[in-house]
């Protein structure tokens, strides 16, 4: 292995190729722990490559050296990376058990300190009066956006558990993806209801495909990769604004319970698997 990195390539060709679907993972993950992904691909890098200097950094993953220095500086910060007394500075990553170990703590820390509050918030909220007229108004429907990984996973989550007769999943690989390795198609088998995925377009097989059922998947042709939606139960849909192909990586989405809206959307995946071809 040279100097260039190839750690992240997507090209078949280079040596490394075969770990790609690994890294990505273990780079999802870290993201999940909350580090961004220009930090996990640093932390991966100083990982396997070893000690290295702020410009082999910038040099290696293409990033500008400013920024570089923030992201080891913020690793510091974080546990995770150390620096060396050195000239120029080196910076290691720590093994990785120790690293989600330091990771893990904080988020406990942090969690704990939160719910030391929760009673007297509780009681804080309760001394103040209600002030809500009721009306024999019909239900009004409601909408909600949802910014980042941890909401509007929560959020499928919420639809998931609350799901009794169909859950329906429409998005590109890239999407299918990210839901593969954030445990949504977990939640999805623990659920009674029915589950249908429909994929496009389907430019490549996943080999994690393997693991779900192939019967409740089908494909379509689009030419765009930028739509993604989720269905339950014909009551509420969640709609990707941002999905996993925006250039930014930053999910946005926009959930609602409009019964248009919900129909509207629950026709358009119907007319798609409809048209769509099995897996195998």
């Amino acid at each position: 292995m040279g100097e260039s990195i190839n750690l992240f390539d997507n090209e078949t060709d280079t040596a490394l190729y075969k770990h790609k679907i690994t890294l990505e993972k273990i780079r999802n993950e870290l993201i999940n722990f909350g580090l961004t992904k220009s930090q996990a691909k640093v932390f991966i890098y100083l990982g396997k490559y070893g000690s290295k200097t702020a410009s082999e950094i910038a040099k290696a993953l293409q990033l500008p050296r400013t920024e570089t220095y923030h992201l080891v500086n913020s690793l510091q910060n974080m546990g995770l990376v150390v620096a060396e007394l050195s000239h120029p500075t080196k910076y290691t990553a720590m093994e990785m058990n120790t690293a989600i170990s330091t990771l893990v703590k904080q988020e406990q820390e942090r969690v704990n300190n939160l719910a030391t509050k929760e009673e007297s918030l509780s009681e804080m909220w309760n001394q103040i009066p209600f002030f809500v007229v009721e009306t024999d108004e019909s239900k009004s429907e409601k909408m909600q956006l949802l910014h980042g990984t941890g909401p509007i996973s929560k959020k499928i989550k919420d639809m998931i558990t609350s799901s009794t007769e169909d859950f329906k999943v429409y998005g590109s690989v890239s999407d299918v993806h990210r839901m593969y390795y954030s445990e949504i198609f977990d939640w999805v088998k623990e659920s009674s209801a029915e589950f249908k995925l429909l994929i496009s377009p389907m430019n490549n097989k996943p080999d994690f495909l393997e693991d779900l059922d192939t019967s409740k998947i089908k494909t379509v042709d689009t030419p765009s990769e930028n739509k993604c939606f989720i269905i339950n139960d014909k009551k509420e849909v969640l709609i990707f604004m941002r999905n996993a192909n925006h250039p930014t990586r930053q999910m946005f989405a926009w959930w609602s319970d409009s019964e248009t809206l919900v129909d509207m959307m629950h026709t358009l995946f119907d007319l798609s698997w409809e048209k769509g071809d099995s897996v195998y």
